[in-house]
């Protein structure tokens, strides 16, 4: 039986009838037929008619006409809003479920074929491993081993098993390059190297006289056998590892890094041949390592990464920091800084992020040298960390010149891996190229980045959801019953790519995306497994339960899953807490009207359970992920902030907050944004990293912490610094910002008195209108982001009409509030009547007192009364007439108020008016309490916890309160 690389590559790829007569075709001729033919193969574009079922507009325009239409520039347009959309609020990220790297497929130039090669003996002079090393097709391999007959030498065979495994790459790669060869077919390549007569041969042949090997030649053995496909319960794998482990203490670098990659990929059965590893790669590190055996020692590091104790990562630490000092990442191959970064990206390694930034600030200065490859590898550790601002302007440049070039050439799907680096305005361009990918028969192989692109774009198109959804699970199954033998939990972590990044589709549940098909399929299918062996492992019941609770019925989550759940519970780990809750918080939402008795009493039982986790985990938590990780999953059950509970998550913060990166930033301003939360020492060391990291730190970032700081009214020691940080950063990256960011940034840095003018102009004109009606249109919440939106375009309005008259931006929001106070209803409470009763008694009736009053601007007040020159009530009738309701005159707005006459506001502070912790006012009531004096009132505020107090018990005591507040001694 003769074969040849070439004849199957082409027969798999579509060229079977033209070179079926041929016997033995080289790589590279291969090599010639791809590179000329593959751009006929590349996706076409999908027009407007073919992607016609995929399109959904709805137009939602306001800001802009209602912003000309002071300008005496009226636009119309169609004005709707969508009842499907979810809240674009993110507290949630996937991060903590993308356990695999994306399997990208390969760019090979013709004359990079010999950088495939392994030549284990370089220096030989035998002809039959020269030709072996030279051969282009794996009938030739056989040929040459055949001709040694029936004793072949050790280094005959295994130089023959590595050039197999050449051979596959070069098939494999130059495949994937056009887009046609898929993961199955490669198996089913590799099955038949592995089914020939000859191959047994060699595996005979190979355990006869594998002790003859040298060290290097043994742990290739190992490795490529294994990867070829070859059983480690057979009687050659059985016998290379006997003898490896004898010789384990004489390996050099080389054969190290060989055999931590085999047993990287072997479970826990390896743990024992790892654990021998590790300490003759730790005494390696007190070498002088050249650039190829530093490569070498991450490269063991990177496959050991689970067992590295503390200190033997410090010890390699010093060891990159003496290598950062030296200058050698910036000279050195890009392979190796990104292996380095690979490393120090692991979750659990808490010290990780002092070198990440300055290794990747080295990828940088050299990112011309980057391939595409290591560009895609380098744009996911990046989100990682969310910095340093110089290489996200890299990654958006090359994304942008990829775009261009793809439009040019044709769509590769790899780009989808750069989406979340490009502009919102190629939306389109990206769902017509997810459109394309949903028909590739690999498909399986892009949900991670298809879902990202969806996530990152927030798409309104439903259909294009519920195809690529529904894709993903049948794409999924067709993966399992491709594949002969399941090994115990395999089918729920192939599932998982899809289960789990559904609960995730929709961050906060806002208008909930839902694709119903999808959920009793999975669950169903999860059910099943739960009933298997797989029930028994506390992380799988974890994750499957999570989705079931998640979209179970209102009238409970199922017995057999609840009892499992709290079954497993004390052994759930941090991360399987947090599943759990995602879970719940996914079912708390879904049933939010109509919660069942029964569901309840569930969801309970599992929070207290999962409450009492969260207290053990916090006193060995060792770095702040997991703490992070640990406030996630308690706000996600509706954890409350008052509890003791959260007092130790927030103080578990303290001892961590060294390790402060952009994206845990983003993670803690959002938790304390979420709970308002005042926490002065976390915040205080937010606002110092971003002054001492202002050149790496992204725009979007700062405007999440500026926004928790509006949110809870915090005012850091170094504010003017920040402001101008902020400021400066702004006005060169808006671009890259939502429009919703920015009128959040604006109004937060408006707390503080500060908005320059350049930063007013750059949001009051008609391009940024145009901005947010587009944002609007193409929006994926349309019950809740164009609501948002336009109330915050307002709050933004008033603040600068109030704070920077100068500015002379005109006020057009009079209509948006006349019609939103129609829907708002005004205010009763115990607290209210008690206050206006106290009032009554202390200044005057109703003649003289009015409730519930709307002013200039619309700020609403509990109560409002003016006082003459003698502290004398003044009537009602004299004073209202001077609000101009009807005027549109941003002049005749203010009150007035006569010489010596004071207006009076009486705000009632309730509790929700407070951090949550703390008497600390959040920030929307301190702007309010500013811009009701700037428009002429005498602010009295009554705090809830000062009139309910001890001190004040008696009426008596409320009325001397009040009366102290309205009338101050003089």
């Amino acid at each position: 039986m003769r074969f040849s690389i070439a004849v199957n590559a082409m027969w798999v790829a579509g060229y079977g009838s033209r070179l079926a007569a041929a016997t033995c075709i080289g790589t590279q001729h291969v090599a010639w037929v791809l590179h000329h033919q593959s751009g006929s193969y590349c996706l076409p574009h999908i027009g407007s008619t073919s992607s016609s079922w995929l399109s959904d507009k709805k137009v939602t325009s306001f800001s802009r006409s209602a912003f000309t239409s002071f300008t005496n520039k009226i636009h119309k347009r169609h004005y709707a809003i969508g009842t499907d959309g979810d809240s674009d609020d993110d507290i949630m990220s996937d991060s903590e479920f993308e356990n695999s790297v994306f399997f990208r497929r390969k760019m090979l130039e013709k004359d990079q074929l010999d950088s495939l090669r392994v030549n284990l003996y370089p220096g030989s002079n035998d002809d039959v491993i020269k030709k072996i090393n030279e051969a282009n097709s794996v009938q030739e391999v056989f040929d040459q081993i055949e001709r040694c007959g029936d004793y072949p030498t050790a280094e005959h065979l295994s130089q023959a098993i590595v050039t197999l495994w050449d051979l596959q790459k070069v098939y494999g790669r130059y495949g994937y390059d056009c887009f046609m060869i898929t993961k199955n077919e490669i198996n089913q390549f590799l099955e038949k190297i592995l089914n020939h007569p000859m191959f047994e041969k060699l595996s005979v042949c190979l355990e006869a006289v594998c002790e003859d090997l040298n060290n290097s030649s043994l742990s290739s053995m190992l490795l490529y056998l294994s990867k070829l496909g070859v059983s480690n319960h057979s009687p050659v794998m059985q016998k290379l590892t006997l003898v490896c482990m004898d010789r384990m203490d004489g390996f050099n670098l080389t054969a190290l890094s060989r055999l931590s990659v085999y047993l990287r990929d072997q479970g826990v059965k390896a743990f024992f041949l790892q654990s021998k590893l590790l300490p003759l790669i730790a005494s390696k590190l007190d070498d002088c390592l050249d650039a190829d055996e530093f490569h070498m020692v991450s490269i063991c590091f990177n496959s050991t990464k689970r067992l590295i104790t503390r200190p033997l990562l410090k010890k390699y630490l010093v060891l990159v920091q003496k290598k950062l000092n030296e200058g050698f990442f910036e000279i050195c191959d890009p392979r190796i800084t990104l292996k380095v970064i690979k490393l120090l990206d692991y979750p659990e390694f808490s010290s990780r992020h002092k070198l990440l930034q300055p290794l990747m600030l080295c990828l940088g200065k050299n990112f011309h040298s980057l391939s595409v490859v290591q560009v895609m590898d380098l744009s996911n550790y990046f989100h990682s960390s969310r910095e340093p601002l110089d290489v996200f302007h890299k990654i958006c440049q090359y994304s942008i010149n990829m775009i261009s070039e793809a439009k040019i050439s044709g769509g590769r799907p790899d780009i989808l891996c750069l989406a979340p680096f490009t502009s919102l305005k190629m939306r389109n361009y990206f769902e017509r190229l997810i459109v394309e990918q949903l028909e590739e028969k690999d498909f399986h192989e892009y949900i991670m980045v298809i879902f990202k692109a969806l996530r990152y774009f927030k798409t309104s198109n439903p259909k294009l959801c519920d195809a690529f959804w529904i894709k993903s699970m049948k794409s999924v199954e067709e993966e399992l019953k491709s594949i002969p033998h399941h090994f115990l939990g395999m089918k729920e972590m192939t599932r998982r790519k899809v289960y789990q990044r559904y609960m995730y589709f929709n961050n906060n549940l806002g208008g909930t995306y839902r694709n119903f098909a999808l959920e009793r399929t999975m669950s169903t299918l999860l059910m099943k497994d739960l009933e298997t062996c797989c029930g028994f492992l506390p992380n799988k019941v974890a994750s499957m339960a999570a989705f079931i609770i998640g979209y179970s019925s209102r009238e409970g989550i199922p017995e057999s899953v609840y009892e499992k759940v709290i079954l497993c519970g004390p052994q759930f780990s941090i991360y399987d807490t947090m599943s759990i809750s995602r879970g719940m918080q996914i079912s708390l939402a879904l049933n939010r009207k109509n919660l069942q008795r029964k569901l309840m009493q569930q969801i309970t039982t599992i929070c207290r359970m999962l409450d009492a986790r969260t207290e053990e985990f916090l006193k060995m938590a060792k770095s702040l992920t997991e703490i992070i990780n640990l406030t996630r999953g308690y706000l996600n059950r509706r954890g409350s902030p008052r509890t003791f509970t959260f007092d130790r998550i927030i103080s578990a913060f303290s001892p961590h907050l060294d390790e402060l990166n952009s994206r845990y930033i983003k993670e803690i301003c959002l938790c304390l944004t979420t709970t308002l939360y005042l926490a002065p020492e976390i915040l205080e060391a937010v606002s110092e990293y971003i002054l001492k990291n202002k050149k790496y730190i992204l725009t979007d970032t700062m405007e999440v912490v500026l926004t928790c700081f509006y949110c809870i009214g915090y005012t850091p020691k170094n504010v003017e610094q920040l402001l101008t940080i902020c400021t400066n950063s702004f006005l060169q990256e808006n671009h890259h910002m939502r429009g919703l960011s920015i009128l959040q940034m604006c109004l937060a840095m408006n707390m503080y008195g500060y908005l320059p003018t350049e930063i007013i102009r750059s949001v009051f004109n008609l391009k940024f209108m145009d901005q947010l009606d587009e944002e609007i249109e193409n929006c994926y919440s349309k019950a809740t982001y164009p609501l948002r939106v336009r109330h915050m375009l307002m709050e933004l309005n008033r603040a600068v009409c109030l704070d920077h008259p100068e500015e002379n931006i005109p006020w057009f929001h009079e209509k948006y509030c006349e019609d939103f106070l129609e829907t708002v209803p005004v205010p009763t409470s115990v607290f209210h009547s008690e206050v206006h009763q106290a009032l009554a008694q202390l200044v005057g009736g109703p003649e003289v007192v009015r409730a519930n009053v709307h002013t200039p601007y619309y700020y609403l007040l509990d109560f409002e009364f003016v006082l003459d020159g003698s502290s004398n009530p003044v009537p009602v009738k004299e004073y209202a007439p001077s609000t101009p309701r009807n005027s549109k005159s941003q002049k005749k707005i203010a009150v007035e108020n006569k010489h010596g006459h004071r207006r009076v506001a009486v705000i009632l502070r309730r509790e929700n008016h407070y951090c949550t912790n703390s008497r600390q006012l959040l920030g929307r009531h301190q702007v309010e309490c500013r811009h009701l004096e700037l428009m002429g009132y005498t602010v009295v505020e009554v705090p809830h916890f000062i009139w309910y107090s001890m001190a004040h018990a008696t009426q008596e005591d409320k009325m001397q309160y009040l009366k102290d507040q309205i009338f101050p001694a003089r």
